[in-house]
């Protein structure tokens, strides 16, 4: 896709570019006139967000949510932007380009004067796209939380994980963005723009900002959760084998009783009429003897 804006005399055009099948740095090097180290850039899905700034092009690596989930939990990828005088290469896949409409719907309404306006534009609508996710993620959390405090199950401290792991994905990803923008901030780049942009720069930084803050303390929340719920499960483990450990000491008494007459030795109350009840109500009696005592010492 590739569009003319700014203003008459001003004209940049703004080219978004889909690598999902481009796998070869010559291509893009031929295509796109792009230097052998960007093409590298770009083509690499696991680039941390930076910033880069030889003095005249400037090169920007931003995260943004995956548009579709993975193994149950939100990820990030990595969008590039190259920018210069007269145009802004924006690099993406399948699972970024959801974004460029959310960008053309701003730059509707807001005017992207030059190159680095628009680039401004675009990280802006980048980390205002993490908030309705983290606002589901949190609505999430609250259902989840009320269905394991009803039934502490295994598909529930499931989707507990899928949650905390999507949360350290989106959490790590942001305070990326923030330090990106921050090393933006100080470039002697923005030094030569307009007081515009430089204000909607700030309008970017601070929703970056906010996007980290939402990002942590959501995911500093379920690491609670979850530490909390490892422990209740743990209480119920130790519960459980104390109950166990209960019937095995018990289930000793009748079978050591009744292990004696398998011998051939004289039995007290066998030749006794009703002797069998006699014998049953005493076993009785040390079980419930034995019961007493391990009571005490387990509760």
């Amino acid at each position: 896709m590739q569009m003319y804006l700014g203003e008459d005399g001003k004209k940049y055009y703004w080219r978004v570019v889909d690598v999902s099948n481009i796998t070869d740095v010559e291509t893009l090097e031929k295509k796109f006139d792009l230097t052998e180290e960007m093409s590298e850039y770009v083509l690499d899905s696991n680039e941390r967000a930076r910033v880069d700034y030889d003095g005249k092009n400037l090169f920007a690596v931003i995260h943004v949510p995956a548009f579709t989930q993975n193994d149950g939990h939100y990820e990030t990828r990595s969008i590039k932007f190259f920018v210069n005088a007269d145009s802004i290469f924006m690099f993406v896949t399948y699972d970024t380009n959801y974004i460029v409409p959310q960008i053309e719907k701003l730059i509707e309404v807001e005017e992207a004067s030059s190159p680095m306006m628009l680039l401004f534009l675009c990280l802006f609508v980048i980390s205002d796209s993490f908030l309705p996710i983290l606002d589901k993620l949190n609505e999430e959390r609250l259902h989840l939380n009320r269905r394991l405090r009803n039934n502490t199950n295994n598909q529930g401290i499931w989707d507990l994980s899928d949650l905390e792991v999507g949360l350290i994905y989106l959490g790590a990803a942001t305070r990326q963005n923030v330090v990106a923008i921050r090393q933006m901030r100080i470039t002697t780049a923005i030094k030569k723009c307009s007081n515009a942009e430089k204000e909607q720069l700030e309008d970017a930084y601070i929703e970056a900002k906010q996007a980290s803050e939402m990002a942590d303390m959501a995911s500093s929340i379920v690491e609670q959760m979850s530490g909390m719920y490892n422990n209740l499960i743990n209480i119920r483990l130790n519960e459980t084998m104390r109950i166990m450990t209960v019937w095995s000491l018990l289930m000793t008494i009748p079978t050591i009783i009744s292990g004696f007459f398998g011998m051939n030795v004289d039995l007290p109350f066998t030749t006794m009429k009703g002797g069998w009840i006699l014998i049953t109500l005493i076993t009785a009696v040390l079980l419930w003897i034995m019961w007493k005592f391990i009571w005490k010492k387990l509760w």
